[in-house]
């Protein structure tokens, strides 16, 4: 019996203390997520969350991706099919307002030349489901479109989703984000939530 009560005594002890390990570790990963939630954007700056165009004017491509958001990003993409980018424009989100099939007709968009994605409530999902319409229907190529501030992200995400199945490149519209000019207090937020984001979502694609 009291061989019993020494084993059971042993066993809570060395349970206490892995629990105490683990506890202390989860503790010491959170300290060094958040400095890294501090530090990255102090490092990088705001300019870091502009990632470069890629597109390529000489070349013609299945589809413009445009992404909800703004109504800039409809415009630009209305403007790059205009001078013959692509034949056809994918809406993500495009119940939302900025990216609704009756606008992009307003903007001169051929009727059969738009394909609605209605679903999608985040960047991943817009990368998910865009992907969804490339392959339906067998397009190659795309440039995906977005607004400036919100281009890094977007980027990773759509690289990592498209896994080179399809070729990208990446056209990104001008927004009120300028760090050249100093950071308004909307520019602050918006910067610090993007970083955020990225963190997130590089967490999620890594687990994928």
């Amino acid at each position: 019996m009291m061989n019993s009560s020494k084993n059971w005594g042993f066993f809570m002890a060395s349970h206490i203390k892995k629990t105490k390990k683990i506890i202390l570790l989860s503790f010491l990963l959170f300290i060094l997520f958040l400095s890294a939630a501090v530090m990255t954007p102090l490092l990088l700056g705001p300019e870091f969350l502009m990632a470069e165009d890629s597109m390529e004017s000489s070349k013609e491509y299945d589809a413009i991706i445009v992404l909800s958001g703004s109504e800039q990003r409809l415009d630009h993409g209305a403007e790059l099919f205009d001078e013959g980018s692509a034949s056809h424009m994918i809406l993500t989100n495009s119940t939302e307002s900025g990216t609704t099939p009756e606008e992009a007709l307003e903007k001169g968009i051929p009727q059969n030349a738009i394909f609605e994605e209605p679903s999608a409530t985040s960047t991943y999902e817009n990368a998910t489901l865009s992907k969804d319409i490339m392959e339906e229907e067998g397009f190659e190529s795309a440039l995906v479109v977005t607004s400036d501030y919100h281009s890094r992200r977007t980027k990773m995400t759509f690289d990592d989703i498209y896994d080179n199945q399809i070729e990208l490149d990446y056209s990104f519209a001008s927004s009120f984000f300028n760090p050249s000019d100093g950071m308004t207090e909307h520019e602050k937020r918006m910067t610090f939530g993007e970083y955020v984001k990225i963190g997130v979502y590089w967490f999620r694609l890594l687990l994928e």
